[in-house]
């Protein structure tokens, strides 16, 4: 049986958790102010939290449901994603001990995260509805902050981003769509983003398909399209503005503390951890967009 929880009810539920404000404080608040809140404590609005109660208890859509929800409980993990507390933090807001807190937040992180085969979907490959447009997606490296492993020291985490030890992923928006269509990492950050389109999404790419990308993927003229002195004035402003919404996908993603912050799980369950944390981001932003919470700019 699936349990729901209203957008409203996740609304005052969430404040009360979050502030302890009263009822009435929460009534009388603007629905500016209210999302204001809802997006700086859980990093998404209540119609997606709502959604998400729902869809991570079903089987049918989540690929690790959860069997026993508790919106508290999801909420705590939408507030470890945004804010990445330490943990001692992370249980005085949740009201349990460290371990218990963490083991609550990862359960939810990554009943989130397997949502993504229904959510972060490759839409190109449709023969009854083909794409008649060349530029297809547009695609960019986001790195992430970790501490080097000790045991594995190497130049090659070092990202030029941040000049520190961090993590790689590709990133595929599609450009005439609000849709993530690609994901794939993680990979040692001082990996070059040509390196990793090569062997993950350049294959994918239909024929006479290309995607819009920076300067890093210079080197494959047939599937990725960089800026050039040939464009037209067209096709320029295609591409700026392709990027200025892949941009905007990164800046949303990153804007979740897990992610900007330097990821502090170390041994052998980092990157394991730190991909859970980034799929389950990424998912959450593409539930925004699905239901109209947030948008992006047209091509």
């Amino acid at each position: 049986m699936v349990l729901n929880f209203s957008k409203a009810e996740f609304c005052q539920i969430g404040l009360k958790f979050a502030g302890n404000w009263s009822d009435d404080c929460i009534n009388a608040l603007s629905h500016a102010t209210t999302m204001r809140r809802m997006y700086d404590f859980f990093g998404a609005s209540p119609k997606t939290i709502s959604k998400l109660y729902r869809d991570v208890q079903d089987p049918v859509i989540c690929a690790a449901p959860i069997a026993k929800p508790n919106p508290l409980d999801l909420l705590g993990g939408l507030y470890f994603l945004k804010k990445y507390p330490t943990k001692i933090a992370q249980a005085g807001f949740v009201g349990c001990c460290e371990k218990t807190g963490l083991v609550k937040a990862w359960r939810y992180v990554e009943a989130i995260q397997a949502l993504k085969e229904n959510t972060i979907k490759w839409i190109f490959d449709d023969p009854e509805h083909p794409f008649e447009e060349m530029f297809i997606l547009s695609v960019d490296g986001v790195h992430c902050r970790t501490y080097e492993p000790r045991f594995v020291p190497s130049s090659g985490w070092y990202s030029s981003k941040f000049n520190k030890a961090g993590l790689a992923y590709e990133l595929g928006v599609a450009v005439y769509h609000d849709k993530i269509c690609w994901m794939n990492g993680p990979f040692p950050a001082g990996q070059n983003d040509l390196k990793i389109f090569r062997k993950g999404l350049m294959p994918k790419i239909p024929i006479d398909k290309r995607v819009i990308a920076d300067q890093g993927y210079v080197g494959e003229p047939q599937k990725a399209s960089t800026r050039n002195e040939f464009d037209s004035a067209e096709v320029i402003e295609i591409k700026h503005r392709a990027k200025a919404r892949q941009e905007t996908v990164n800046a949303r993603i990153k804007a979740f503390g897990i992610l900007n912050q330097v990821f502090r799980t170390t041994g052998k369950q980092r990157l394991k951890k730190h991909k859970a944390a980034f799929e389950a981001c990424c998912v959450i932003v593409q539930y925004e967009l699905d239901n109209g919470s947030r948008k992006l700019m047209k091509v």
